[in-house]
């Protein structure tokens, strides 16, 4: 069975735990950047091949962020790490689920334990298309991570206004940064983070900077659900 819901309870109330705020900006973290098995983000068609993962030392926990397109709008490229490359724009290309609300590409997220501790894991996201947002100034869902053998994961769009407080522009070039952090859930000190930066840029641009570039990720496959 698909799980998909461990921080949509976020959407009515963030769990009131104390947490260490730093203030310096979210930069790309992780254990390995690559593919991550068995990861579909809640959907089908959409790639694992990008994703910055992070993996406790005792291999029980697994944390993993891409980005890729929404549906068939534009390619998501990468730099192989953890920097990604989306076109600004609502999305209007979508058919029956466009939505000039939502930008043209998603971030996906993923959190396995498979060990007997319970942990929170909370989901930082960045609405400000300034560069190096310090994570201070970043959104947080938040839930526990209890032991499942069978991954929470998801697929969402920063317009997803019924998720997501704040305001977003998806027409508006800039750089957002997501971190998925791991802690322990009793003091909430931070045990492990994944984090990406999406660069948000003209369609020109992003044509000819991923073609210069040479990075990987265009595919087109398109996102189904």
């Amino acid at each position: 069975m698909k799980r998909t819901n461990l921080l949509l309870g976020l959407a009515c109330g963030t769990l009131a735990l104390a947490v260490t705020v730093q203030a310096a900006p979210i930069v790309p973290t992780y254990t390995t950047f690559g593919t991550l098995s068995g990861a579909t983000f809640g959907g089908s068609g959409i790639p694992n091949n990008a994703v910055a993962i992070w993996t406790s030392s005792d291999g029980t926990v697994t944390l993993g962020l891409t980005a890729h397109q929404r549906y068939s709008n534009p390619p998501v490229g990468n730099n192989g790490a953890g920097d990604f490359y989306a076109v600004k724009g609502g999305d209007i290309y979508s058919g029956i689920h466009a939505n000039p609300a939502y930008a043209r590409w998603n971030f996906g997220w993923y959190a396995l334990n498979t060990g007997s501790n319970y942990y929170r894991v909370d989901l930082l996201y960045d609405l400000d298309p300034a560069a190096g947002t310090e994570q201070s100034a970043h959104l947080v869902l938040s839930n526990f991570l209890p032991p499942d053998s069978t991954p929470y994961q998801n697929s969402w769009n920063l317009g997803m206004s019924s998720l997501f407080g704040g305001s977003f522009n998806p027409n508006v070039s800039g750089e957002y940064t997501l971190a998925l952090i791991l802690r322990d859930y009793q003091s909430g000190q931070e045990l492990g983070r994944t984090a990406i930066r999406v660069n948000v840029v003209p369609e020109a641009g992003a044509t000819v900077g991923l073609l210069g570039l040479g990075l990987a990720g265009l595919t087109l496959l398109r996102r189904r659900f």
